[in-house]
């Protein structure tokens, strides 16, 4: 059976089987392996889940230091993008402190996948249905 949950300190990852969605649901700042181990089990969710969508919640921090974001941008995104996941949401609070920062993420994955942002986490299960 696959594992489906990766738990830290910094990062909630879960597939939700009946929605069909990795969701990536952050809760404060990490870096370096602290980031790139949940986003890359949440690239295998979407690897092994045929029809999967991201639902990423952002609402609890979403800084990375500029090597995570050259990692993500050069290997990550485009992992991504050859999985089954056509659309990804953001879950964010309407007053962002990082606005411009998710812009900046929203920008690059759009290169790849429908990409909308939200104020609840149920706007966003809704929004991927």
């Amino acid at each position: 059976m696959q594992n489906t949950k990766f738990e830290s300190d910094y990062c909630l990852v879960n597939y939700l089987d009946k929605e069909n969605i990795v969701l990536i649901q952050w809760k404060k700042f990490c870096e370096l392996a602290n980031y790139r181990n949940p986003t890359t089990f949440a690239l295998k969710l979407l690897e092994n889940n045929k029809d999967s969508n991201l639902l990423i919640d952002a609402r609890n921090g979403f800084e990375d230091n500029k090597d995570d974001i050259k990692w993500a941008f050069s290997y990550l995104l485009p992992a991504m993008s050859k999985t089954y996941c056509k659309k990804v949401v953001f879950v964010m609070t309407k007053v962002n402190k990082i606005e411009e920062e998710m812009n900046l993420w929203e920008k690059e994955f759009s290169k790849y996948f429908h990409v909308s942002k939200v104020d609840s986490f149920e706007n966003g299960i809704n929004n991927l249905k």
